[in-house]
């Protein structure tokens, strides 16, 4: 009951409360911080102040934030502990998918978590039966609390795009690792020993390992992007790296291979050497198959999924994995829309790219011949053309699947349509096809059935002392904004100029002497005024003169 009631205030409103605590707070910006993991004190601060015009010190907010971090700490060991019944779920809601979790035993008996793999059905069925038979793979680091790195196997769709097939999470990037990690999709995706499919990665010695014992025939092309930049940062000094080395790697046919070579190797010889270990046949579309109708010569779709999924990676494992799997379903959901919307017979990517060949039209000239027999010459270069065949000798048709310039000059000739030149891997049936199925939604972990199993513990994580600042990419020398350029004389190479401390005359803000600065005077109780008649001065130095006012 309300025993005083006093209608008039007399007190001023000072915009704090004392409701407003540590706990409080952390109960108000849970969500937000569940979200955002960098969600800072100052941002409590003003939303605070904007919804309730209400002041709150920054030791509270900072505190509210510690409470709140806590709190989901312990909720997401509580996730950790139930992984074998997430997986469960997982395998109930889609079923026919592979989802492998492995743990090991530690002192005392404890079971941790080591590795996971998921490979969801219609993700697999999909690619084994619309995609074309290559596929990236890659690694990335982890940025949650919990270390590790996410390793993923992305393909290509019927208009040039990724398309995620599996993913894992592993501790460490190594053989062990990759091993376990390419014997499953071996087994998903059936590749048996890789003949008839490519596989795009990096230089990474394990999965160099892996790939080499588990696939004896595949097509490994090495991400051409990688090497270059090794040799970019070995040679700073060397401005025409860039173009010549990628003349050698979009090479289409061994013609202008050996041409590119050659070039890198009059520009310099150690850049030529240096080239010629990394075996850049690995990485030239000259010497690349053409079962895959793919032309890429770098591994840059596995590298846009691993951007795609950035912010996932900040959160913590189980909800990791639940926003990558979420964002799978919203990526097919739009991309059906997309393809749907669609009128053409065959996907964007083609009309992209015939309309940048059919610019070069002017510059090729055509003789016809007998039986779809064509010969195009183009800037003094003759290249033989069998439309029946859809092939030419530059190679650039039978590598992308879609008429290269020569071919389009034969096809105007005769009068017919370019698209039915165009390989069936880009038609718009198909790449409606791909999105025509999506993953199944899966319950949140209220409705997981808990298996009766020993608990997972979470890994060990690294213990820090006071506020982390958050790492940035170190940047190569040659990309760095701080560091300007200046052309040499020669204009062949670049000097990095950047301003240095070196042989700089130090004099002491206290006594004015040279040699040592102010925090190592000895003479610290001296005045300033009585110690500047003794400066001493370098050659071709002298005191300033004094002022009028002086």
């Amino acid at each position: 009951m309300i025993k005083t009631f006093d209608a008039e205030h007399t007190c001023i409103k000072d915009g704090s409360s004392k409701l407003l605590t540590g706990k409080v707070m952390a109960k108000m910006f849970l969500n937000d911080i569940r979200k955002d993991p960098e969600f800072r004190p100052k941002k409590m601060q003003d939303q605070v102040l904007d919804r309730y015009n209400l002041t709150v010190s920054h030791d509270i907010c900072r505190n509210g934030k510690s409470k709140a971090l806590e709190m989901l700490e312990k909720e997401y060991d509580e996730q950790f502990s139930r992984l074998k019944d997430y997986k469960n779920e997982l395998l109930q809601c889609n079923k026919g998918s592979t989802v492998e979790l492995g743990t090991v035993i530690v002192d005392g008996g404890v079971e941790r978590f080591d590795r996971f793999y998921v490979c969801l059905e219609v993700l697999k069925r999909t690619w084994l039966q619309h995609c074309r038979p290559i596929i990236g793979i890659d690694g990335c680091f982890l940025k949650s609390c919990a270390k590790g790195q996410l390793l993923a196997a992305v393909g290509r769709d019927a208009n040039n795009q990724f398309y995620p097939v599996a993913w894992a999470i592993v501790q460490v990037e190594d053989t062990d690792t990759w091993l376990w990690f390419i014997k499953l999709l071996q087994t998903d995706l059936k590749l048996n020993d890789g003949d008839g499919f490519t596989l795009i990665s990096d230089r990474q010695k394990g999965l160099l390992i892996a790939v080499d014992q588990l696939f004896p025939k595949v097509e490994h092309r090495m991400c051409a992007r990688h090497i270059y930049g090794n040799l970019r940062s070995k040679f700073p000094g060397k401005s025409r790296i860039k173009p010549l080395f990628w003349a050698v790697a979009e090479s289409y046919n061994k013609a202008d291979y050996d041409i590119a070579i050659e070039a890198v190797k009059r520009y310099d010889i150690a850049v030529f050497e240096a080239m010629m270990a990394k075996n850049p046949k690995n990485c030239s579309r000259a010497f690349f198959k053409t079962t895959s109708t793919c032309e890429d010569v770098h591994n840059n779709f596995s590298e846009s999924y691993n951007s795609a999924i950035n912010k996932a990676r900040s959160l913590p494992l189980v909800e990791m994995l639940e926003t990558v799997r979420r964002q799978c379903m919203f990526r097919i959901d739009a991309r059906k829309a997309k393809s749907i919307k669609h009128r053409g017979k065959y996907s964007l990517k083609v009309a992209e790219m015939i309309a940048e060949e059919e610019k070069e039209l002017k510059s090729c000239q055509l003789i016809p011949g007998a039986n779809g027999l064509f010969e195009v010459n183009e800037k003094c270069c003759s290249y033989a053309l069998n439309l029946t065949a859809k092939k030419c000798k530059c190679r650039r048709w039978e590598m992308t699947g879609i008429p290269c310039r020569h071919a389009l000059k034969a096809i105007h000739y005769k009068s017919l349509k370019a698209e039915d030149y165009v390989s069936d891997w880009y038609l718009t049936s198909k790449w409606q096809a791909i999105y025509s199925d999506s993953i199944k939604p899966v319950n949140g972990m209220h409705f997981w059935r808990k298996s009766g199993a020993i608990r997972i513990q979470p890994p060990e994580k690294d213990i820090t002392q006071g506020p982390t600042k958050k790492q940035k990419r170190i940047k190569e020398k040659h990309e760095s904004p701080k560091k300007k350029k200046a052309k040499s004389k020669d204009m062949e190479t670049q000097v990095v100029v950047k301003a240095s401390r070196k042989n700089r005359t130090v004099h002491c803000g206290n006594c004015s002497l040279v040699g040592h600065n102010k925090r190592r005077c000895p003479t610290k109780s001296a005045p300033v005024q009585e110690m500047a008649e003794s400066r001493t001065y370098s050659q071709g130095e002298g005191p300033s003169q004094p002022s009028q006012n002086s």
